[in-house]
């Protein structure tokens, strides 16, 4: 059986990994040789289980355990901190009652006992705080992941095609998987098959501050002010929702929204970027279901798919690898993402920053 992956980044390369441990004749075609417009390379690394829709928190258990257990992946262990305002006080409720229910180690803090942990923090206008205190949250280096896929993968056997993927008939595949990210729908096209998925993009600032920089912070995610941020070396890098600039062609940042996100940064964490300056910046896409900002896993006319991550394909890698190749094998899924085929009923992923 002949196997064809399209698209080698982070989701593309986890595919391929994971059907070498089942399958051989694989081959993984990727168009940017230099991953320059690849997602995974402009990623922050974030690593949680805070999700609002169960399939996104199993997935998060799954991934994070194999990162940790089966990779030498670096993980850098300070947590998560969501901060609730009172307008989503609805929302904690439920979303912690079904992270703990799956096994997720959150906390939710109120305002004092938040201000006890981090003095720093702004909790006027919270209504709590969930946080991960025991390392089962945090960040890694998206370039590592990515590597140690491929040297996996090169290890057993599986052959890398830098080019147009329509440059090679298919006919001498058996089964195709579509792994490439916002430009799946383009692919998908090309087959046939319609993917409502559609790239977003997102800049991210480089930050650094008069005060030494907080290395032991967790990764912040403001859910109130639409922010987030952690430390990065001897400063931050912090990132906001409101410089999505949709299906834009270029990757230029957005650099006239550095003021607003300057402005929500000073206003939770006043007495660290006070004095905060922009050195840098980065723009990124996001592969972006509309529907429900969940990914779609899915096979259609016997072409195979995943996609529509919203910022999650790094985090969520392992676990698409696994159900990827279980669905091509005919295997019993491991993890039960039914809530992510292409027809749905949508339920909307809430925590997306």
């Amino acid at each position: 059986m002949a196997l064809r992956v399209i698209g080698g980044g982070i989701i593309g390369l986890s595919v391929a990994y994971h059907l070498s441990l089942k399958a051989e004749n694989i081959t993984v075609f990727e168009i940017d040789k230099g991953y320059e417009r690849a997602s995974f390379a402009r990623s922050c690394g974030g690593l949680r289980s805070q999700f609002s829709t169960p399939a996104n928190v199993a997935m998060s258990l799954y991934s994070i355990d194999f990162l940790k257990t089966q990779t030498d992946v670096s993980f850098q262990s300070n947590g998560y901190l969501l901060l609730f305002d009172a307008v989503r006080a609805q929302d904690h409720d439920q979303s912690l009652m079904l992270q703990q229910e799956m096994g997720a180690s959150t906390q939710s803090l109120d305002p004092t006992d938040l201000k006890v942990l981090f003095p720093d923090l702004n909790t006027d206008d919270l209504y709590r705080g969930c946080v991960t205190l025991d390392g089962s949250e945090g960040w890694i280096d998206p370039t590592s992941l990515h590597t140690w896929y491929k040297e996996k993968c090169l290890h057993a056997g599986v052959k890398f095609v830098y080019g147009d993927h329509r440059d090679y008939p298919a006919k001498n595949s058996d089964i195709t998987v579509v792994c490439a990210g916002c430009w799946t729908r383009d692919v998908g096209k090309y087959f046939g098959v319609e993917v409502p998925v559609r790239g977003e993009k997102h800049t991210v600032f480089q930050i650094k501050t008069e005060r030494p920089v907080c290395a032991e912070l967790p990764l912040v995610a403001d859910l109130a002010a639409g922010i987030y941020f952690r430390p990065e070396g001897e400063g931050y890098i912090a990132g906001y929702e409101g410089n999505n600039e949709g299906e834009a062609d270029d990757l230029e940042p957005a650099w006239e929204s550095w003021h607003e996100v300057w402005e929500r940064l000073y206003h939770r964490f006043p007495s660290i970027f006070d004095k905060a300056k922009m050195t840098g910046a980065w723009a990124g896409y996001y592969d972006t279901t509309q529907a429900d900002h969940n990914a779609i896993i899915d096979a259609k006319d016997g072409i195979f798919f995943a996609t529509g991550f919203t910022g999650r394909g790094l985090m969520h890698s392992p676990a698409v690898g696994l159900v990827l190749s279980e669905m091509v094998t005919g295997a019993p899924p491991s993890i039960d993402l039914s809530s992510y085929q292409l027809e749905r009923t949508p339920r909307r992923e809430k925590y997306v920053i």
